[in-house]
């Protein structure tokens, strides 16, 4: 056996079952390299010959090199082959840890929420407190609870009537009736050209048809919207003016009175998505104030409180009640009255508005260490819990997202916001995983590097 033969004759002990196997195959070659079954130096088997061997195909082979190449593992030269450039430290602290850090889903930082709550709940599971709390209710939910958390919304640019208010098993809940209300199977519905991921999921399972609407620097263009009107004679639009999902934009009152207007002009049943709304210490003008007799408004505790809070409020035009009425009468008869009653004490005690507070603050300080990473981001004077990072043009939305995903941390790939065929060039970011700001700061590094490289085109590879 000559010496090209020994050094080419790499082959991995074992490739793991989960997730794409030319990513299994880059673990288990770095696995080989720190464990020193590998040297720098070591040749590579041809792509060919190992493709053959592991029965893969030659572009899953070749796209594990790449990917190796891209981690600055091995470095290919023309006409010699691919060689190990490391031997020890390849495998970054984040790629190491047994879970990824997530990125990609957005909530908020681990706060006072625990602590609040526990203390809150364990005075609502006191008997005499809980026994009326265990009864049949009204759908729309206990009418205390609704006045209560109506007079918390409102505002002096906007006040909701408690009988048009209904507690919702969060603002998904709230959409799917809405859809239910205002929409058929085939209907049309006007949304974003990049729009919420759950909105999409509901649209799908309802059979409803998308039609996007071009987006600047503020949002939902109004001549694109206009045009989309004329063009599809669609009679349902969904927007997030404020804090939009997934770019973060918040539309100025000028361009609401703008979508208002069009929403008049067009006949439009308005669905308002307003869960970020609690970021700002004053709530933007919503939608539902410009035009109330058309526009469903929605909002959440789950993105203030947390993730498994599922309380949401609907607030409809009136010729709507007794629809929405039937609607939680069949979806879910009412939402558990526990979760109405932890929200009114936390108004009540004003632990409420200490929470949003916090909220407001670590958000800031996370969205700070992501401008600090990448310039290039937004400035938002009140953020949530995640940014719209621009992507160099070399790289396209797909190639980072996969490259992060090597590096151990999970980013949204904007196809699950995309309603047209394009590349955006950019990427939400979630901040409100990591346990803490440090934490943050050293994964923002993580992603910042990847950006300073080129990426592998691997676009060309089966």
């Amino acid at each position: 056996m000559t010496l090209d033969e020994t050094l080419s004759g790499w082959r991995p002990r074992l490739l793991s079952a989960e997730g794409p196997r030319y990513l299994a195959l880059v673990n288990a070659l770095e696995e080989d390299i720190a464990d020193g079954l590998l040297s720098e130096g070591d040749r590579l088997p041809a792509h060919r010959d190992l493709a053959r061997e592991l029965g893969l195909s030659v572009g899953t082979v070749s796209k594990a090199y790449q990917e190796a190449e891209q981690r600055g593992v091995v470095s290919g030269h023309v006409g010699q082959g691919t060689f190990v450039r490391k031997r020890a430290g390849i495998r970054s602290e984040t790629v190491a840890r047994h879970e990824p850090v997530n990125l990609a889903l957005n909530m908020p930082a681990d706060g006072k929420e625990t602590k609040i709550l526990s203390a809150l709940l364990g005075d609502v599971i006191r008997e005499d407190d809980l026994a009326p709390l265990l009864r049949y209710h009204p759908h729309a939910g206990i009418w205390r609870h609704r006045e209560i958390i109506a007079a918390s919304l409102s505002d002096d640019s906007y006040n909701i009537e408690p009988s048009r208010l209904f507690l919702c098993n969060g603002a998904q809940h709230a959409i799917d009736m809405t859809l239910r209300l205002v929409a058929k199977p085939g209907d049309s519905v006007l949304v974003d050209d990049l729009t919420y991921s759950g909105f999409k999921a509901v649209a799908a399972a309802s059979n409803l048809t998308l039609v996007p609407v071009e987006m600047d620097e503020e949002g939902m263009v109004p001549n694109s919207l206009k045009e989309a009107c004329q063009k599809t004679k669609a009679r349902v639009l969904y927007c997030m003016p404020t804090l939009h999902s997934p770019t973060a934009r918040t539309m100025t009152a000028a361009r609401r009175h703008q979508i208002a207007e069009l929403a008049d002009e067009f006949d439009l049943a308005l669905i308002e998505d307003d869960v970020y709304g609690f970021f700002f210490p004053e709530r933007p003008l919503p939608l539902a104030s410009l035009a109330p007799t058309r526009t469903f408004y929605i909002t959440s505790y789950s993105k203030c409180i947390a993730p498994g809070f599922r309380l949401g409020t609907l607030t409809v035009p009136a010729s709507y009640v007794a629809q929405i009425e039937l609607l939680l009468h069949a979806s879910a008869w009412f939402v558990a009255p526990m979760l109405g009653e932890a929200v009114v004490r936390l108004i009540a005690s004003g632990k409420f508005d200490e929470l949003l507070l916090e909220r407001r603050r670590d958000a800031l300080e996370r969205y700070r260490l992501l401008l600090e990473a990448f310039p290039d981001v937004a400035r938002i004077p009140s953020p949530a819990f995640y940014g719209w990072l621009p992507l160099p043009r070399e790289w396209s939305s797909d190639q980072f997202v996969s490259a992060a995903r090597a590096r151990g941390i999970l980013v949204t790939p904007p196809i699950a916001s995309a309603v047209r065929e394009a590349e955006p060039g950019a990427v939400r970011i979630c901040l409100g995983a990591p346990k803490n700001p440090s934490e943050l700061h050293s994964v923002l590094r993580v992603l910042r590097d990847i950006l300073k490289r080129h990426p592998v085109n691997v676009a060309s590879v089966a």
